[in-house]
């Protein structure tokens, strides 16, 4: 989110004092629902060439969505960003927020089967997957435009009703541990890591992030730790609507991208902003003016 008089989300500029997210919203109503959500009535400037039209919304929940009619595309597309990530791991269960994020994938109370999201999407031309940053966990599609409704309600699932079943977290944990065995060799990641152990121990940047079996299997047998009610925990705690900005595009009209997106999305439950903040910063006057050969 820019701290800036401007705003930018996918790419277009959004000029309001939006630091907060509350200023430039009307109240509006779905048609044919009659469901509740605020439409932003500020510029959103974008290129002359740019033949795409966009609108911002914000739900109830307090969810901003940006909705795009892209008239000549051949596939629908979806991604939603949680403002949670690597930093926010509890420091004894490295990876916890990667391994949460494989999680959510397999089954919703709506759609309890495990593989339902990624038979639909891949039944439709599309395709899936999702990426945890030190910041961030995003989520994202493509499908094609005709089940774009279908895939929205099956990904609104994984926020609003996900299973997180605990005879999954073994298999999942293996799948972290892959993907952190083939990155292992690559030497830009040790070199970042290998940096990121210099930081001051105090900031989360100076921890191993990447998660493994050791890090989050052994890490939570030596301590005693139940894994799968660490991931409720994690999840109910920093899955909230009001850390969450939704990008959804497709050749339907903004009436009706809109309409699903606030009828799809708006439960999501809202529990605030309960995000950590570290007032030290992670290069202080020891970690400055050194030098790291690697």
């Amino acid at each position: 989110m820019s701290t800036n008089s401007e705003a930018s989300v996918s790419g277009v500029a959004i000029k309001d004092s939006l630091e907060d997210w509350s200023n430039g919203f009307e109240q509006r109503m779905v048609s044919d629902t009659q469901l509740p959500y605020q439409l932003f009535t500020g510029e959103i400037e974008k290129s002359s060439n740019d033949p795409h039209q966009y609108r911002l919304v914000r739900l109830p929940n307090n969810l901003v969505a940006l909705c795009v009619h892209a008239p000549d595309t051949k596939q629908s597309t979806a991604a939603l960003s949680v403002n949670v990530g690597n930093f926010d791991c509890p420091p004894e269960l490295p990876g916890l927020a990667h391994l949460l994020e494989h999680m959510l994938f397999l089954g919703s109370k709506k759609y309890p089967s495990e593989s339902e999201y990624l038979d639909y999407i891949s039944g439709n031309s599309g395709r899936r997957n999702a990426r945890t940053t030190n910041n961030t966990t995003t989520f994202f599609f493509t499908v094609a435009n005709d089940a774009m409704e279908g895939a929205l309600d099956r990904f609104s699932r994984i926020f609003i009703d996900p299973l997180v079943k605990p005879d999954c977290v073994n298999r999942e944990i293996n799948a972290v541990d892959s993907e952190f065995k083939g990155r292992v060799s690559n030497d830009d990641v040790r070199a970042s890591v290998l940096n990121n152990s210099l930081l001051d121990k105090r900031h989360p940047y100076s921890r191993f992030n990447m998660g493994n079996r050791e890090s989050l299997k052994g890490s939570a047998d030596a301590l005693g730790l139940d894994l799968h009610h660490e991931l409720l925990k994690f999840h109910q705690k920093y899955y909230s609507s009001d850390l969450m900005k939704l990008v959804v595009c497709g050749n339907q009209s903004l009436d009706q991208l809109s309409e699903w997106v606030v009828a799809k999305f708006s439960e999501i439950q809202s529990k605030g902003n309960n995000r950590d903040i570290y007032s030290v910063h992670p290069m202080g006057k020891e970690q400055i003016g050194k030098v790291t050969d690697a």
